[in-house]
């Protein structure tokens, strides 16, 4: 489960970071250059790091303590490093938080003799 979770978030963060230099969709969310970078070089990783479940478990636990942080961060601030924090940001940072943290702590399906 999470290596496929994590394929597909990379693949989805690097079309976020091609995106984003088209179309930075600043109404919406705010994806500047230094945003769209970290979107590539986190694509980039999770790929990597898809290539076998334990290093897309490991990857699942990592990223989404970052992005819990990430989130947090943006309550609190508008601008980081040159990223900008909208509130449809922090949302969504919470959300891949959430949901990245599920992948790397769920106990893995044993499945029986009969499946």
């Amino acid at each position: 489960m999470a290596q496929k979770f994590v394929r597909v978030l990379g693949i989805i963060f690097i079309i976020l970071g091609v995106v984003g230099f088209i179309m930075p969709m600043e109404n919406i969310f705010h994806l500047t250059p230094v945003h769209n970078i970290v979107h590539l070089a986190s694509g980039a990783v999770a790929l990597v790091m898809s290539r076998t479940e334990s290093s897309s478990i490991l990857f699942a636990k990592v990223f989404g303590f970052v992005y819990l942080l990430v989130g947090i961060l943006g309550l609190f601030v508008d601008e980081f490093l040159g990223m900008h924090f909208l509130p449809a940001d922090n949302i969504l940072h919470f959300a891949i938080a959430l949901s990245s943290l599920y992948v790397g702590f769920a106990k893995p399906k044993h499945r029986s003799a009969h499946s």
